[in-house]
């Protein structure tokens, strides 16, 4: 179960990597929240220039919430928090 502190990461839906890395900010009962910290640039940054980069940056790395019930967001605990130094 996904709680706070846990440091995760939402897997591309098809292929063996990443989109996004980050930390669970916020756990309720139906709920949590993510502040995502990086992304997957390869990915993401198809469309070069700094237009993109920029867009890329505030809108990826924000703060999202996800219902528990969801099994459709492919996110992935990397590491519990409290386990390696974390929390």
């Amino acid at each position: 179960m996904i709680e706070l502190g846990d440091y995760v990461e939402q897997k591309h839906p098809i292929e063996a990597s990443y989109l996004k890395r980050g930390i669970v900010v916020q756990s309720k009962n139906d709920s949590f929240v993510v502040q995502w910290l990086s992304y997957n640039k390869d990915f993401f940054l198809e469309f070069k220039g700094d237009v993109f980069e920029e867009l890329n940056r505030r809108y990826l790395l924000t703060k999202m919430s996800y219902a528990r019930t969801n099994d459709r967001t492919d996110i992935v605990i990397l590491s519990k928090a409290g386990i390696n130094g974390v929390g």
